[in-house]
């Protein structure tokens, strides 16, 4: 499945009307997150897309990397980030997959996702996500993330059964917290915000849709093609319910988690919990 969500996404990305608004818009409230956290990481890695901005935020690190599963992607963010102050920390890339991260063992300070665990949660392996992340981060190093909620394009909901439309069922605020905390993190902050988009047309909607992970995964779900009859339907819908406009809400949720430092004790000998089953 995996497979067919990054070719879905490379072709997004060749495409010369890819959308970013909506990833530059999560990342720019994502950060604005980061200022209210004290922590001056040295090595930051940072996952997904758009304008994160990490080397104005934390111009004191040594090395920031980005890592994206869609080679397209990160093609993109390369151009993008082409000039920069040569006095800034260092940059590197890699095309890598955020369930097997090509990083070694608690080497990382802060981990940064911007939208990536829509794809990773459609493709049943969020828990290994948590799970590399986990790993590489070093005691007491953080966490933070944006992701979709279920609330994500509930307009189209009433007529999801028509022919070429599948949506994600994004996760829950309280569920993705609940399975951060099962896989280690500690003291997570979760929150929601609701973003209304206006579109020219519906095809942009679509196209936003694939480009964030709204649309399914699922290979029994991409039966059938939108067609001249399935798009006008579409747009009259939306433009009935929404004062002639065609619109579409984005529930936004943000969240960070701590890896809990190390116990250790007043002489610095590390303490290890065993827990009786």
């Amino acid at each position: 499945m995996k497979g067919r969500v990054r070719a879905k996404i490379n072709y997004c990305f060749t495409r010369s009307d890819y959308q970013i608004f909506l990833y530059d818009e999560v990342a720019k409230r994502l950060n604005e997150r980061l200022d209210v956290i004290t922590i001056e990481p040295n090595v930051v890695v940072a996952s997904g897309f758009g304008e994160d901005c990490l080397e104005k935020i934390f111009p004191g690190a040594s090395r920031i990397t980005r890592i994206d599963f869609a080679h397209s992607r990160m093609l993109v963010r390369k151009i993008k980030s082409r000039f920069r102050l040569p006095w800034g920390p260092k940059l590197g890339y890699l095309c890598g997959d955020l369930s097997a991260l090509p990083l070694s063992s608690a080497s990382v300070d802060l981990f940064y996702s911007n939208l990536d665990i829509p794809f990773f949660d459609g493709c049943d392996e969020l828990d290994q996500l948590l799970t590399e992340v986990y790993r590489v981060l070093k005691p007491g190093g953080l966490f933070i993330f944006s992701s979709l909620g279920p609330d994500t394009l509930k307009e189209l909901r009433p007529i999801e059964g028509m022919r070429g439309l599948r949506l994600c069922r994004h996760m829950d605020m309280h569920d993705l917290g609940d399975r951060i905390v099962e896989c280690g993190f500690a003291d997570p902050v979760m929150e929601m915000e609701e973003l209304k988009l206006t579109y020219s047309n519906v095809l942009a909607l679509l196209r936003d849709a694939r480009a964030h992970g709204s649309e399914s995964f699922d290979i029994d779900d991409q039966k059938g093609l939108w067609g001249k009859a399935e798009l006008r339907r579409l747009s009259e819908y939306s433009k009935s319910k929404n004062n002639g406009q065609i619109t579409a809400t984005t529930e936004l949720v943000f969240g960070h988690a701590w890896l809990a430092p190390e116990k250790t004790t007043s002489k610095g000998k590390k303490i290890i919990d065993i827990k009786a089953v």
